[in-house]
């Protein structure tokens, strides 16, 4: 009998331990579409950008570390992205749209993605976009970590 009561206080505690080391990650509050135009909006430069491929439960991960010369600049309807090489200056030119909330929409051509704000304060961001392309079984999710 004692040594099941002691069996018992000490899965008690061994639970108790567990729950007490739990954390939670705090909930960036959900913005509205307005709210995340305005938090956008502007040139932010690039820090790095991580690529992630998944299939089949395995994930890849690469990385792109930007030069001081890079920058993503947000306006109200549209979005550009400049990378500078050593030889010349790559442009991007997306379509913006600030419609949803917590995130917004980038298009050019025949693509587009939703871009989630992941994290973001005055001086840094973090952008989250995840899509599938041709190949049905990979998911793509682009990291963006940018800074003013």
């Amino acid at each position: 009998m004692r040594k099941s009561s002691y069996s018992a206080v000490l899965a008690l505690l061994l639970i108790l331990c567990c729950l007490s080391c739990q954390t939670e990650d705090a909930a960036i509050p959900e913005m509205t579409a307005e709210q995340t135009k305005a938090v956008v909006l502007g040139k932010w430069k690039v820090q790095r950008v991580d690529y992630q491929v998944c299939r089949n439960e395995s994930c890849t991960t690469t990385n792109y570390t930007g030069t001081p010369h890079d920058y993503f600049e947000f306006r109200a309807d549209s979005a550009f992205l400049y990378r500078h090489a050593a030889i010349s200056t790559h442009r991007e030119a997306f379509r913006a749209e600030y419609k949803l909330p917590g995130a917004f929409v980038l298009g050019h051509l025949f693509w587009s993605a939703t871009f989630k704000i992941k994290e973001s304060n005055g001086h840094k961001a973090v952008l989250v976009c995840s899509y599938t392309g041709a190949d049905p079984y990979a998911i793509f999710t682009d990291t963006y970590y940018l800074y003013r």
